[in-house]
């Protein structure tokens, strides 16, 4: 499929695609060369951008899950090229060095140097990635007639950042969606098995969006949802680690159900 991205086939009765794009370290040399930040710099950008916890979470939802759903991982590092910065949003971030290849760290330090031209990175990472998950995403529909796209992140505890809820702990978990993508059966269905599980569930805080591939991103046949969940409780072996994958892995149940329904174009 492709060289940056790692497809684990699922059932070919199965919607549901489990997209992790953001849990890689890996950064190859050639691009490492093209850094003038220092490497312990490069190294502690890396704790900060990397989704810690993502992939196992997504491994053990879907092995509680059947093993159904398709897997999606992301083999390298965002320092590369971050397939998660939407289209509408891409030409804001990029001015602030933070769009589909950074140019600045995240606290406005510099990563690659000025006048940097991104164009080779995008064409041998961006828009190949992009691509590879479009295919899969087309495979779905010509079998199916639709899919779901589940995207996992994770986020560190950082309030001041965010600049919400001052003093006081992110959500356990943040439910992302988008006007095309996402359809209220599948967010509620969500935001309640979460919150039944006893999790604290916020919708688009402090995080919005779903990842959809560009050639799909009117299509609401594609229907999406995204996860960040707060990486303090993914923590290898925790309860709540354990907690977190039930409840994705019933995610994932829910759905396959839900896109098998003539749910419509969501409002």
């Amino acid at each position: 499929m492709s060289d940056i991205l790692n497809v684990t086939a699922g059932a070919a009765d199965c919607p549901v695609i489990l997209h992790v794009p953001h849990d890689s370290r890996f950064i190859p040399d050639d691009v490492a060369a093209d850094f003038v930040a220092t490497p312990e710099e490069v190294a502690a950008e890396l704790d900060k951008v990397t989704d810690k916890g993502t992939g196992a979470l997504a491994e053990a939802a879907r092995g509680e899950a059947g093993e159904r759903a398709w897997l999606l991982r992301n083999e390298v590092s965002r320092l590369v090229a971050d397939p998660g910065r939407f289209y509408n949003q891409r030409a804001s971030m990029e001015a602030s060095g933070r769009g589909a290849v950074y140019t600045r760290l995240s606290d406005g330090g510099v990563l690659r140097p000025a006048g940097f031209d991104p164009a080779d990175l995008k064409a041998k990472y961006f828009f190949p990635y992009d691509d590879a998950v479009g295919e899969v995403v087309r495979q779905r529909l010509e079998a199916l007639g639709a899919t779901v796209i589940v995207d996992v992140h994770s986020y560190a505890d950082q309030p001041e950042e965010y600049r919400i809820h001052a003093g006081k702990l992110l959500p356990d978990v943040c439910i992302g969606t988008h006007s095309v993508h996402s359809p209220a059966v599948l967010t509620d269905a969500a935001a309640r098995i979460f919150t039944e599980a006893g999790f604290h569930v916020e919708r688009n805080t402090p995080f919005t969006g779903v990842y959809v591939p560009e050639a799909y991103e009117n299509n609401a046949r594609v229907l999406g949802i995204m996860f960040e969940v707060r990486d303090d409780l993914l923590e290898e072996g925790s309860d709540t680690a354990g907690r977190v994958a039930a409840a994705l892995a019933e995610v994932l149940r829910e759905a396959e159900r839900i896109a098998g329904l003539e749910v419509g174009r969501p409002l």
